[in-house]
């Protein structure tokens, strides 16, 4: 059995292992990009994109697998064999490790498309929920306009909107402020718990399950 650095136990045969080839064959990582593996290295979130995007499209137990796998969204052959030749793309494309993920984040050109060189790009957080499948257009106040750029105008998360358009609300009810919302102490900051959910990407649920326990504050930002 070889024990790979990624993490893999993978019965392979001694003989496959090179210095140009991926250190257990099945991970796609080469020997180089090792470090990009452990959290806390330079491009760590880059390499998480990689395999939370092959995961997408892959795995059948992924939660957002009916978003991707189910509907024959493919990741192309290269990058599915190769983190580094996604890497490669990813700096040559402008990928920039000091930025957040709300910052610069890979998308689709076209929603409908595989995940390859073609049809990625990098964007922040407003492109790419304009480039989502269920950003649509509302009717309000006797025009039809973008979710997203109700969000923009009246400074509403597109997330409450799009939860709110769900719910059966229309016209002004989509951009009512909230208001006598409770707001709780996380990090120095005083946040309600849609705001939590959204800053912390975890569900309402969870946030008010830490409220009860008073563990809020364990709680950190996914890169």
């Amino acid at each position: 059995m070889f024990h790979c650095d990624c993490g893999n136990d993978n019965p392979v045969p001694v003989g496959r292992i090179g210095k140009n080839t991926s250190s257990c064959g099945h991970c796609g990582i080469i020997i180089d990009d090792r470090e990009d593996c452990k959290t806390g290295s330079k491009y760590n979130r880059l390499h998480n994109t990689w395999v939370n995007m092959r995961q997408r499209c892959n795995n059948p137990n992924n939660q957002d697998y009916h978003s991707y796998g189910e509907r024959n969204i493919e990741v192309c052959l290269v990058w599915e064999d190769s983190y580094s030749a996604f890497k490669k793309w990813a700096i040559e494309s402008g990928y920039n490790h000091t930025l957040k993920k709300s910052e610069q984040s890979l998308d689709r050109i076209d929603v409908d498309g595989n995940y390859s060189p073609e049809n990625c790009r990098w964007v922040d957080d407003i492109t790419q929920a304009r480039n989502k499948r269920n950003n649509k257009y509302v009717p309000f106040r006797g025009k039809n306009i973008l979710m997203i750029e109700l969000a923009d105008k009246y400074n509403i998360s597109y997330k409450l909107i799009w939860n709110r358009y769900i719910e059966g609300k229309r016209g002004e009810d989509l951009i009512t402020p909230l208001r006598g919302i409770k707001k709780y102490e996380i990090h120095g900051e005083f946040l309600s718990v849609q705001e939590i959910s959204e800053k912390y990407r975890v569900t309402t649920s969870s946030v008010t399950n830490r409220i009860f326990r008073k563990t809020l504050n364990k709680l950190k930002i996914k890169e």
